[in-house]
């Protein structure tokens, strides 16, 4: 049978770092899972300007490289493994990746969100060749020559990858089919450091011949062909739940009060829950409430370590 852990957190984004180190402190031993490296999309962001701490600033990765340096220090165990499954039977969450089963008392859901995809013509051909979804998929080798980049999406996460494409010398073009929504802070940025911007454009197909993308795309009355070398979609998110049984599932509709669920030992931090309200600020601040929120079942159940 498998061990049994107290407490589990699926994601080392800014909100699983931050559960993790507080239940650490509290004297626990969280096992936390990360398929790939800890910082979340954090490491993706362009220059966070709304972290209290840094009035000048600090780019994604610099500040997720110290919140991976903190969660480090404090010696939580990590498992680089993807997980599958979930699921809750005779008082415990049963947590399955590829190769294993764990069993934990409580779990926190912390897995952030992950991209909606787009419905173009052609599209799903490119996807991970010439069409992506985050700027470091991007080829490495690309990031020191200069090239052509459509960018399709209006939100902030829109014009924030536009910002580090055009630190790394690309030529960016953003199309958005409506008016962008993005703070104006970055929609000025963006324009200022060279992108050219499309409004109430619609994309429509692209094709590819050996040398470059061509996407065909409508705006008002016109169409519009525009040539292209890579494709970076930033259209929304959704959140990552996928590995949820059913019966867990129901319970996310639950998380209105920050977090906290209907089920005993399960809770949602981050992300994975606040819709378009996803801030550095705010995941860390639910993080540690969720460590709290397990903290006290824990005790109550009489699960402490």
């Amino acid at each position: 049978m498998a061990e049994r852990n107290n407490v589990t957190i699926l994601g080392a984004g800014p909100a699983g770092i931050s559960a993790a180190i507080y239940l650490k402190r509290a004297g626990f031993h969280p096992l936390v899972f990360e398929k790939q490296k800890p910082g979340g999309l954090l490491k993706h962001a362009h220059l966070v300007e709304n972290y209290p701490g840094f009035s000048y600033g600090i780019t994604g990765l610099r500040l997720a490289e110290r919140f991976v340096k903190h969660f480090h220090k404090m010696g939580v165990t990590t498992i680089p493994s993807e997980v599958h499954h979930v699921d809750y039977k005779n008082d415990a969450f049963i947590i399955r990746t590829e190769m294993e089963t764990y069993l934990s008392t409580a779990i926190i859901i912390a897995t952030g969100t992950h991209p909606k995809k787009i419905r173009i013509n052609g599209a799903s051909s490119l996807e991970g060749t010439q069409l992506f979804y985050e700027p470091y998929a991007i080829p490495h080798q690309v990031n020191t020559v200069k090239k052509r980049i459509l960018v399709i999406g209006g939100g902030d996460i829109a014009f924030d990858y536009t910002l580090s494409l055009l630190d790394w010398s690309h030529k960016v073009t953003i199309l958005c089919r409506s008016e962008p929504s993005c703070l104006p802070l970055l929609q000025k940025q963006a324009l200022r450091k060279g992108a050219v911007f499309y409004s109430k454009c619609i994309a429509q197909k692209v094709q590819r011949n050996r040398k470059e993308l061509f996407l065909q795309c409508r705006q008002g009355d016109q169409n519009m062909e525009l040539s292209t070398d890579f494709i970076l979609i930033a259209c929304g998110r959704n959140p990552n739940i996928s590995f949820l049984s059913p019966s867990l599932k129901k319970h996310f509709d639950d998380h209105a009060n920050a977090g906290k669920t209907s089920l005993p030992g399960l809770c949602f931090a981050g992300d994975v829950m606040r819709g378009t309200y996803r801030q550095t600020a705010i995941a860390v601040g639910d993080g540690i409430f969720a460590g709290m929120m397990m903290q006290r079942y824990l005790k109550e159940k009489g699960d402490a370590s």
